[in-house]
């Protein structure tokens, strides 16, 4: 998206957020409403005094106050990253919110449309005033499969059957929540009509390679400010483009080997939350790092990537929505044919470490050394074995030559001949 898009889009956000500010909308009766009118109104007030403010502080204003940060998830700015997280991290808990995150219904696609966790299950819209409980519980009954010593093939097979309707009862389910992620909001809502585009949750700087190893540095810091917590990480996936030297070689300046489990978990995106616990800040999944130390841990090992949620752009390329242009030649045909491929945020990280390394294998006085040597080859080595007669003789003939082919350009010779000729 270009930048006279987004220029365009802040500001139909802010004209939308001005006729809300005007004529607020009256509450309406919802799906599950359990909510009373004296906590909406002053809501709306604190969402309307917290949006003036804004409007009149100067737009270069890096830090906003607390207040009105919060009220930004209660506004339609479909086009405002800091807006769509607010929204999302108010489904982080998970004793609040029990949707699976691998779910078509999940927080990511809720907060995509507006919505906001308020309750248990339960998501509103500070747009449209609008509440919906979320129940995924199918009956239990129907679950239950018969599992008992000595049943025959009869019972066998109802278990199946039932588990079977359990899991077409529930895709349905699921459907009709899909739906009402939409239609869920009043009629004159404007999160019904539209909501946030796909490149929302990028991950935004990941292509500058200084931007990517500048955050890098400030989360591998955070989490060695307690290096005695830094539990046994997983190595990376292994793909295409990773190899298990990268990071091994990997410096940060001039300074010593870092430690290469904080590294790996920095490159996924982690960093210290409080004491002894880790957080992504894009998916609000946080980590007890105790559970991974000891001589028998709750878990066996960390794993940087997996342990990011479903929807998270450090794990997930669709998320992260950025694509990377590949160049592959196919046999001896003239042309490069080029393709594109989305990649998670961890990813492009790795790739800013690996320019990196290869930009400072470069610039090292023996590298430069062994590329002249290189660039030198055999030639140079006939040079060293040429006695020093040899050398003198063949550089008189260089001369020689060189004073030969100048010959027809020496304008004064040329001159003084002719004068000869003519007396």
């Amino acid at each position: 998206m270009s930048y006279a898009v987004e220029t365009k889009k802040r500001k139909f956000d802010r004209i939308l957020e001005a006729l809300t500010d005007r004529a607020p909308s009256p509450a309406r009766s919802s799906l599950n409403s359990r909510h009373n009118a004296s906590s909406t109104s002053l809501s709306q007030d604190a969402a309307s005094d917290s949006s003036k403010r804004r409007r009149i502080a100067p737009s270069s204003s890096t830090t906003l106050p607390t207040a009105s940060t919060t009220a930004l998830a209660g506004h339609y700015l479909p086009s405002s990253r800091t807006a769509f997280l607010q929204r999302l991290e108010t489904f982080r808990h998970v004793t609040q919110w029990h949707v699976p995150s691998t779910d078509p219904i999940n927080a990511a696609a809720w907060a995509k449309r507006g919505w906001i966790c308020v309750d248990t299950d339960t998501v509103y819209c500070g747009a449209c005033k609008e509440r919906l409980h979320i129940d995924l519980n199918v009956d239990n009954n129907m679950l239950q499969s018969e599992d008992k010593e000595g049943d025959d093939d009869r019972d066998v097979t109802g278990a199946d059957d039932s588990f079977a309707v359990a899991t077409d009862v529930y895709n349905n389910v699921v459907r009709r929540y899909q739906d009402l992620i939409v239609t869920a909001h009043a009629e004159g809502c404007l999160w019904r009509k539209r909501g946030c585009d796909s490149s929302i949750q990028r991950i935004e700087g990941l292509l500058n390679t200084h931007l990517a190893l500048s955050g890098l540095k400030t989360r591998y810091d955070s989490i060695m400010a307690r290096a005695e917590e830094v539990p046994e990480v997983a190595p990376l996936p292994a793909t295409a483009v990773t190899e298990s030297q990268d990071l091994e070689q990997f410096r940060f300046g001039d300074e010593e080997k870092p430690n290469i489990n904080a590294l790996r978990m920095a490159v996924c995106g982690w960093e210290r939350k409080t004491e002894d616990v880790i957080e992504c800040r894009h998916c609000f999944r946080s980590l007890g790092l105790w559970l991974y130390r000891g001589d028998s841990p709750a878990i066996e090992n960390l794993d940087s990537v997996e342990d990011h949620l479903e929807y998270c752009p450090w794990r997930s390329a669709d998320a992260q929505d950025t694509e990377r242009v590949v160049g592959t030649r196919e046999g001896h045909e003239p042309g490069l044919e080029l393709k594109k491929e989305r990649v998670s945020g961890w990813m492009l990280v790795y790739q800013a470490v690996v320019k990196d390394n290869v930009k400072r294998r470069s610039s090292t006085p023996a590298a430069a050394k062994s590329g002249a040597d290189s660039e030198s080859g055999s030639g140079s080595g006939r040079g060293e074995s040429m006695l020093p007669e040899q050398r003198e003789k063949k550089m008189r003939e260089l001369l020689r030559r060189i004073k030969e082919i100048k010959k027809p350009f020496n304008v004064k010779a040329l001159l003084r001949r002719k004068d000869k000729g003519k007396s």
